[in-house]
């Protein structure tokens, strides 16, 4: 009878020990998504399944439907779902946001829309504007140049059917300090966040005026944020993929276009941006 207690005993403190453990476990993994929160969507990694909606409320007057096709850029943060979270949280907004994203780590528009589902998806749903994110740097090299002028007209036909109108994404340049103004091997060699800055605005630009699109002014908004002085760290540690708060600055410059906010009534932003942070991307998504 004894050494059956104590094996009972035993068996009770090993329980003990792997339920604590897995308490800590849960614990340390729910800590881990506290930053994903705050919003009407938890932000993810990867595009959501469904369509992202702000939410209908008495003052609701329109529904804008958008899509967004491209990279790292618009997946990184989550930043689709940001721009649906300053919507729903804008007690001023009477705009319904209705928002899907269609990404693929790395892909150019060219490969989007041979390779991906983003034009079947879009023949399935009312669709208002599709949102065009092109690899970076693309303006830097001739060839580049010449592939994505191609792509995007591609595309502006193959939307035509679907009556969708497409935006074009205006990527940022690369902080300062980033490999590709320091080996000669990349094109931005030589040149810094200013000039590369400079060259996407133009060559965007002119894209948008030879294929009449509109240009949502994202690598604008960084410029002005950077050059304030005040603005919290736009950029991941390889100071080329944004942060949380480089993807809530691109949601502000888009909230800016499709509904004419600034966003600054919003009670939404990432969780641990202060408000004076939020103050001064606000200020440099309306530049």
């Amino acid at each position: 009878m004894a050494a059956t207690r104590r094996s009972d005993g035993g068996a009770a403190v090993l329980r003990n020990i792997l339920i604590i453990a897995l308490v800590i476990a849960l614990g340390f993994l729910g800590w881990l998504q506290l930053p994903r929160l705050g919003g009407r969507y938890m932000l993810r990694d990867a595009d959501h399944a469904d369509i992202m909606t702000s939410g209908e409320t008495a003052q609701t007057s329109r529904t804008i439907n958008v899509l967004f096709v491209g990279n790292s850029l618009t997946f990184f943060n989550d930043m689709p779902a940001m721009l649906v979270n300053i919507a729903a949280a804008d007690p001023g907004n009477t705009a319904q946001l209705a928002v899907k994203a269609i990404t693929a780590p790395g892909a150019s528009l060219d490969e989007m829309l041979s390779q991906s589902d983003a034009l079947a998806w879009i023949g399935a749903h009312p669709i208002d504007f599709v949102v065009l994110q092109e690899h970076s740097f693309w303006y830097e090299l001739p060839e580049w140049t010449t592939a994505t002028w191609q792509s995007t007209d591609a595309w502006r036909t193959a939307l035509r059917p679907a009556k969708a109108k497409p935006v074009l994404f205006e990527s940022w340049a690369d902080a300062d300090g980033n490999d590709s103004y320091t080996g000669p091997d990349f094109s931005g060699f030589g040149k810094t966040f200013t000039d590369v800055t400079l060259h996407s605005e133009k060559f965007t630009a002119a894209l948008g005026e030879q294929l009449d699109m509109p240009v949502v002014k994202v690598a604008r908004a960084f410029y002005h944020a950077v050059q304030s002085g005040h603005a919290p760290d736009l950029y991941q540690p390889d100071r080329h993929h944004p942060s949380r708060a480089g993807s809530y600055l691109a949601a502000l410059a888009f909230y800016r276009f499709f509904t004419g906010r600034s966003g600054a009534e919003s009670s939404y932003r990432p969780w641990g941006m202060s408000a004076a942070d939020k103050a001064v991307l606000v200020e440099a998504a309306g530049r």
